[in-house]
């Protein structure tokens, strides 16, 4: 399991190679991995070359189709932010095995007991160079003067800030979720949709048959306003250190919304003490 290494090993699916999420914010240096950071640059999936160098290290090019799943509990939410850093990358088919492992298993899908790791993947580089052709999708990432914009126009039916946390990381009562930041409270006119598990169906940890579900939770929470279409609304996700709000990001991309997933997150807002952090119910 990508997030617990001393978890005992678990059945994989045939070829598939196994990456840690962390992989596209430090490459090999997996002393710098979730959740040993020390300022929230080291969270972020790295840019430009920097990142597509890394995936063409895993033999991964523009025109690959990616094919992403994770094991419970955490395997979704993982598997989402792997696919959002491939669809930023511009990486042309990026798909997520609906209900992970599980659904794998249950539909009678073949596993095998091992897994090519990164490291395995990197003792025999591709034998041809790939593509370098990178179209990068900038839309899909909000940036800190992204957010500051929205602050400061206090939101609106066509752009929303929408919080993918913990109710005691959002009101301020839950000061130490993070051992490397200690601050707490949330970024202000963000709506608090709750945590990332909200997103799956709770028997299946599936997300496509609790999309409609999700929809109608947005619809009451004012995320999502009456009358407004999908394509008219932009919805800027924030989490942490934008591991949760991936999935946020990538819920809203499948209901047809303009996407973005703030992956500074409230360490990177919160990191800077000239910005303003609110306390309590909103």
């Amino acid at each position: 399991h990508p997030l617990d290494p001393d978890r005992p090993p678990r059945r994989h699916i045939p070829g598939a190679i196994q990456i840690h999420p962390s992989y596209l914010e430090a490459g090999t240096s997996e002393e710098k991995y979730y959740p040993f950071y020390e300022c929230p640059d080291d969270g972020n999936i790295q840019l430009g070359p920097h990142l597509t160098e890394l995936l063409e290290r895993l033999g991964i090019a523009p025109d690959s189709h990616v094919v992403i799943y994770g094991t419970e509990p955490d395997g979704a939410m993982a598997a989402a932010r792997l696919a959002w850093g491939l669809l930023y990358a511009g990486v042309a088919r990026v798909s997520v095995l609906d209900g992970g492992l599980d659904s794998w298993i249950s539909d009678g899908g073949a596993t095998a007991n091992s897994v090519k790791t990164v490291s395995d993947v990197l003792k025999t580089p591709p034998s041809t160079p790939l593509p370098t052709k990178w179209r990068f999708r900038p839309e899909y990432l909000a940036t800190t003067a992204d957010v500051h914009e929205i602050v400061r126009s206090g939101g609106s039916s066509q752009c929303k800030l929408v919080d993918v946390r913990r109710r005691g990381e959002w009101d301020g009562t839950l000061t130490n979720y993070y051992r490397f930041y200690s601050q707490a409270g949330h970024i202000p006119t963000a709506v608090h949709q709750g945590n990332w598990d909200n997103f799956l169906d709770a028997q299946t940890n599936q997300l496509g048959p609790h999309l409609d579900a999700v929809a109608a939770r947005w619809r009451r929470l004012g995320i999502i306003d009456a009358g407004v279409q999908a394509g008219e609304t932009t919805l800027v996700f924030y989490c942490g250190t934008g591991w949760r709000s991936s999935i946020a990001f990538l819920v809203a991309h499948l209901l047809g919304f303009r996407a973005r997933n703030y992956d500074d997150g409230f360490y990177g807002w919160s990191w800077d003490e000239a910005n303003e952090v609110a306390t309590g119910e909103q």
